[in-house]
């Protein structure tokens, strides 16, 4: 198929797939909730802090960019799927998951879909793929749309890791979908600043206090808390990191807090700048002159 051709397929899906609409309204409504909570907790007074609203609007903002390069997103995700074909891997037939009911298969679902991002969160936390993910880790003041403050480099990294991990299992697109809504749902509600840490139940379900964790601007909390939903994945690979209550501060050292703009072109701008220390490292190596201090911050807090 060619270029203008899958365009078309892109918007027709996004049109037309009831996944898509369904998602749209469940995250929408979400987001409306979420604010009447706030709205009532404040006393029904809106008294946001500059520096919230500024945040909110670059979130929002991002929202309509990534909508902008979704096209280029599910083109490269295509290609992907393509070569993955090509390995011709063993899966399993959808047909086998036609005698489950809907009810137990859309949260398995969740879980493999979970799965699949603890390891894709924990790759965005290494030094390469860091100025990537940072964009997220720019926000310093949590609200419910700071989970769309996500690089479109990192929705491709996302599906591609949902392509590679994900693809064998042969579930249902419906299945998938659904299973999706449900992780986007939750990765909204533990981006709410409120300190809930879910008592008993803080092992099987992800709270907002364990992902403040996450966010925290603090050396032993970097690459801690990986798992979007499931905390499991964190205590089987010892990545599981909640002392209490987080008073820490959010937010990443030298990246942009809340410019769009600036934050669209930051991984460009700090691979660039990683490519020329290494560049001046192995130019001092071949030549025996002795490596200066390092005077730049690492680009990866992880």
């Amino acid at each position: 198929m060619d270029f203008v051709g899958r365009i078309y397929e892109f918007f027709e899906l996004l049109v037309t797939t009831r996944v898509y609409s369904v998602s749209f309204a469940a995250t929408l409504a979400f987001a409306f909730a979420v604010l009447i909570f706030d709205l009532h907790r404040r006393g029904y007074r809106f008294n946001w802090p500059r520096r919230l609203i500024r945040s909110v609007g670059a979130n929002v903002g991002f929202w309509w960019v990534n909508l902008l390069f979704a096209p280029i997103v599910f083109l490269t995700a295509g290609y992907v799927k393509q070569a993955y074909d090509t390995l011709g891997i063993p899966s399993i037939d959808e047909a086998v998951w036609s005698g489950i009911p809907w009810w137990l298969l859309v949260p398995f679902a969740a879980v493999c879909y979970d799965f699949a991002d603890y390891w894709n969160h924990r790759i965005l936390h290494h030094r390469w793929l860091w100025p990537i993910h940072a964009i997220h880790h720019s926000d310093p003041d949590l609200n419910v749309l700071t989970s769309y403050r996500i690089h479109f480099l990192e929705s491709l990294v996302m599906t591609t890791s949902y392509i590679l991990l994900l693809s064998w299992l042969g579930f249902p697109t419906d299945i998938m979908g659904y299973g999706a809504i449900l992780l986007t749902l939750h990765n909204m509600y533990v981006h709410i600043n409120v300190d809930w840490g879910h008592g008993p139940f803080k092992y099987v379900l992800a709270s907002p206090r364990m992902h403040q964790w996450h966010h925290a601007d603090l050396p032993e909390a970097y690459g801690k808390n990986l798992a979007n939903v499931f905390p499991v994945f964190d205590l089987m690979f010892g990545t599981y990191y909640v002392p209490g209550p987080c008073k820490e501060p959010f937010g990443v050292h030298d990246v942009p807090q809340n410019d769009v703009v600036k934050l669209i072109l930051y991984p460009f701008a700090e691979w660039s700048r990683q490519a020329r220390a290494g560049l001046r490292t192995a130019f001092r190596s071949k030549s025996g002159t002795p490596d200066l201090p390092e005077t730049e911050k690492p680009a990866d807090p992880a």
